[in-house]
């Protein structure tokens, strides 16, 4: 007879909605999805990838084992003294505040808890000291990389960890000693930048906006006045571009005028822009170029401490000074890997956090497309896409003739785009559905630009010009109003990407089309460029400018693009010394055969 059969018990397995998540170990791991081994003080996970061991109920920090690093204290006072002395270079970055419950202001009880993403996201930071003191960044190694885009509680401070730790890293900027720092009057609004370190920003008696919102007018000196005047009449008109409304010279200004850290941002960008810029003659006096840097840093210590009010994080202060700022860095951007572009992710982050897209209305929308502008042309030139996802929903038909103007940018983003897929491997097998795939992509953004086209024909025409002499076969073309012309510079720009990046059509007939689709884009680029001297569109039209020039190979051509570019910078006072020099190292790549 057999033996019985031995019964296998059954291994019951844990349910995957609760039994397989554990509720022990550090909070580093568990927010990073890692199994902890719950050693102590410092788990081994956390030794291995150099990460802080926080556990649960634990609000003390975690010694570090990284060599030169300040502790929080003396990293506390260094900053304090960057921000508020006239004297001292800022060596040091400005602290976000973490996040706690606004309504209820700091108190002991709230000083020292620990959320668990932030713990992650800010390894190497204290809860707040709200005695006035800044806390130490994180390394920018981490900034970008362990938190998840879907995160966007902590979006404001994670785009002020990126301004904050770059500046920190900026080790040529030194002020003279002599050179006194200009101050801000501000009428009846607390001296925030001395009294920062004695009295917190919150009081019981005012209500939340009220804490980071002036009740009166700033008082601004003659100095000051004059920037930010500067700045309401030409600073901002690129960045009112296709806005009908100007949102930014009309009313983000007034809101500066209640809000220190949007004030402190615009006369940053303005004492950057006139220290770049060529003198005037109705130049007052020269501008101190320390000057510019100094309302810079201002606007992040403003920034990091009012960032613990939830009205201010979602709040239009907070997205325009965001654009201001990255303007600001614009100026500077003078390579490809330049801060402005990281930070632009800041500013994207941001606005996911407050829902603004290209259809928000009023000044959020208007930020959302002066952010667009600016990141597709440094995607443009990082070869990446652009971050933003948001697809109009309105059609042509129902759009007014800005709108129509404005939705060309967005034309533009979406050849960027087609831009960054990479082209088939020359030395691969040649995969049919992937040339297919390309292919049909290209065609499809070829019709939305033609069908653009034929709802603007009627608003974008030519007008009769009395400047009719051809330069190098560009016939000048004018078109009034200037945004209209410029949008028809980019219309053109996308189709020159596009055509450049989409499968050429083997035969005479192809190459035809690919050349003919050419040679009329950059003649349209090149004839409005001749007529446009408005100023608000000389930036966007230098950056269509540098997408002709990719084009041309005759030198007389190639020269006279380089003089249309230098025209636009004498008309605005940009500095598009950069966009030369690139077209030029581009034209020898080609002269050298580097090329394919």
């Amino acid at each position: 007879m057999d033996a019985p059969a031995k019964v296998v018990k059954k291994r019951i397995r844990k349910p995957r909605g609760r039994g397989l998540r554990t509720n022990t170990g550090c909070l580093t791991c568990r927010t990073r999805h890692k199994k902890c081994d719950e050693r102590k003080p410092r788990c081994g996970p956390c030794t291995n990838s150099d990460r802080d061991c926080v556990y649960p109920g634990d609000t003390r920090q975690t010694p570090s084992d990284r060599t030169g690093l300040a502790s929080p204290a003396s990293n506390s006072s260094r900053i304090q003294h960057i921000l508020c002395s006239p004297r001292s270079a800022p060596p040091g970055p400005v602290a976000p505040t973490l996040d706690y419950d606004a309504t209820s202001g700091p108190s002991p009880e709230t000083h020292n808890i620990l959320d668990p993403e932030l713990v992650a996201l800010y390894p190497d930071t204290r809860p707040p000291d709200y005695s006035g003191s800044v806390q130490a960044l994180p390394s920018a190694q981490n900034s970008e990389s362990v938190t998840p885009d879907v995160n966007l509680d902590h979006a404001s401070a994670r785009w002020l960890n990126l301004l904050a730790t770059d500046a920190a890293q900026a080790g040529d900027f030194s002020l003279p000693a002599s050179t006194p720092r200009t101050r801000l009057s501000r009428g009846s609004v607390s001296h925030y930048r001395d009294n920062a370190s004695t009295a917190p920003l919150y009081s019981p008696q005012l209500s939340e906006r009220q804490a980071w919102q002036a009740d009166s007018d700033i008082a601004l000196s003659k100095h000051e006045a004059s920037l930010f005047r500067k700045f309401a009449e030409h600073i901002a008109l690129p960045l009112d571009l296709f806005d009908c409304h100007k949102h930014f010279s009309s009313y983000a200004t007034r809101l500066a005028l209640r809000n220190v850290g949007l004030m402190k941002a615009i006369l940053a960008l303005s004492a950057r822009y006139s220290s770049l810029s060529p003198p005037t003659h109705d130049s007052q006096e020269p501008t101190d170029p320390n000057e510019a840097i100094q309302f810079y840093y201002e606007t992040l210590h403003y920034v990091s401490t009012a960032l613990q009010y939830n009205s201010y994080k979602h709040s239009e202060e907070l997205l325009a000074t965001a654009i201001v700022v990255s303007t600001y860095e614009m100026l500077d951007a003078s390579e490809h890997n330049s801060n402005w572009q990281r930070h632009l992710k800041g500013v994207f982050w941001i606005q996911r956090s407050q829902d603004v897209n290209g259809a928000s209305g009023g000044l959020r929308q208007a930020v959302w497309w002066a952010w667009l502008r600016q990141d597709l042309w440094a995607a443009f030139r990082e070869h990446r896409r652009c971050f933003s996802f948001w697809q109009p929903i309105v059609d042509y038909p129902d759009l007014s003739e800005d709108e129509l103007a404005c939705r060309s940018v967005y034309l533009l983003s979406q050849a960027v785009n087609y831009c960054t897929e990479p082209p088939p491997d020359p030395e691969a097998a040649v995969d049919p559905e992937q040339i297919r795939l390309r292919t049909e992509r290209g065609n499809e953004l070829m019709d939305m630009l033609e069908r653009w086209r034929s709802f603007s024909a009627g608003a974008f025409k030519a007008f009769p010009s009395p400047n009719r002499d051809e330069v190098h076969g560009w016939t000048p073309i004018w078109i009034h109003p200037p945004v209209f012309g410029v949008a028809l510079q980019v219309y053109s720009f996308a189709k020159i990407l596009v055509c450049l990046h989409r499968p050429v059509t083997t035969g005479f007939a192809g190459y035809r089309t690919f050349q003919k689709i050419l040679t009329d884009a950059v003649a349209t680029i090149c004839g409005i460029a001749i007529e446009l001297t408005d100023p608000s569109c000389q930036i966007m039209s230098a950056q269509c400018l540098f997408g002709a020039g990719l084009c041309v190979q005759s030198a007389p051509q190639q020269e006279t693009i380089i003089s249309l570019i230098q025209a636009c910078e004498r008309r605005t006072g940009w500095p598009m010394g950069t966009i030369q020099d690139d077209l030029r190292k581009e034209w020898a790549k080609v002269a050298e055969g580097k090329i394919s």
